[in-house]
């Protein structure tokens, strides 16, 4: 167990309201969380509905967490009902079928020119994705979406209600979970660099910006990004954009930690082909090649290849 201490937002339900209502404490509260994902509940039910098909490997539903948690969706419509979402650009729509082909469930529909959607609706899948995420979610606000989605299936299902696991997980360096919320969809590019005017210097970065998260959610997720930015030799900065933090890894000589998770760990999304390129580009400035009016000039051209 890890004790994370951040500021404690609690939920309270109310059977007349359709949403859920946040009380905040000022004062700092402790949470006791988990840093290791248990799939046994998942697998349980995945095996009682899919007797006969292969279950997904707990490396993929690590990466599979951490894209929820970067892109995925809790839905409870005004009408009440329910719907599993993760919105994609359709560049990367082969991540959304990876998902459906991984799961055996679900459908990946295109809505408009640019962006795909993978959906999952059945009542039985929902519940199977109930018991994967269940005591396994990072950031608090995706637990608060997912406490409330799971009290409105308890409320229309016929299953068996969920007790609702309140502690949360972190991460590891040896797990996917990382790898998966780099590749779900952020504003900015995770692997930078730039080679600066006619000088020899250059600035070369990883950043990870989850500007999507809604007003207070950024505070809400604070600590949970400082852990992580620790796990990766980084720190964790205000964002331009209001409520945003973001996690920052800067220059070659801290980016062990990041190129060996990387390496280890697969992207699935096109920051995979941006990730070589990057690698390539740091071999290069450790070679000095950008210390070469020619070779420089390359190595420009090449980092705007990056987040292509």
């Amino acid at each position: 167990k890890i004790t994370l201490y951040i500021s404690f937002f609690y939920l309270i339900y109310k059977s007349t309201l359709v949403l859920l209502k946040y009380s905040i404490y000022t004062n700092t509260s402790t949470i006791t969380v988990d840093n290791v994902f248990n799939f046994n509940n998942f697998y349980q039910e995945y095996n009682k509905t899919y007797p006969n098909t292969k279950v997904p490997a707990p490396s993929f539903l690590e990466w599979f967490v951490g894209f929820t948690e970067g892109d995925g969706s809790f839905i409870v419509s005004t009408r009440g009902n329910l719907m599993f979402v993760i919105t994609q650009s359709t560049i990367d729509i082969q991540v959304l079928h990876y998902i459906e082909q991984e799961l055996g469930f679900g459908r990946v529909i295109k809505q408009g020119y640019k962006t795909s959607r993978f959906i999952v609706q059945d009542i039985n899948n929902l519940y199977i994705l109930i018991q994967l995420f269940n005591g396994n979610i990072v950031f608090p606000s995706k637990q608060n979406s997912f406490f409330e989605f799971v009290h409105h299936f308890n409320k229309l299902s016929n299953f068996p209600t969920v007790a609702i696991i309140s502690s949360l997980t972190l991460p590891t360096y040896y797990d996917n979970w990382f790898c998966g919320f780099t590749d779900a969809r952020h504003r900015r590019g995770c692997f930078t660099c730039s080679l600066l005017g006619n000088s020899t210097a250059y600035r070369f970065r990883f950043l990870l910006a989850p500007v999507s998260w809604k007003e207070t959610e950024g505070e809400m997720n604070k600590e949970v990004l400082i852990y992580i930015a620790n796990l990766m030799k980084g720190t964790v900065r205000s964002h331009s954009v209001k409520d945003v933090y973001e996690i920052t890894v800067n220059g070659i000589r801290n980016m062990d930690k990041i190129i060996d998770y990387f390496t280890n760990h697969k992207l699935y999304s096109k920051k995979a082909k941006s990730y070589q390129i990057w690698l390539e580009i740091y071999e290069s400035i450790k070679n000095g090649e950008h210390l070469s009016p020619d070779s420089r000039n390359h190595l420009k051209m090449k980092t705007q290849q990056i987040n292509k």
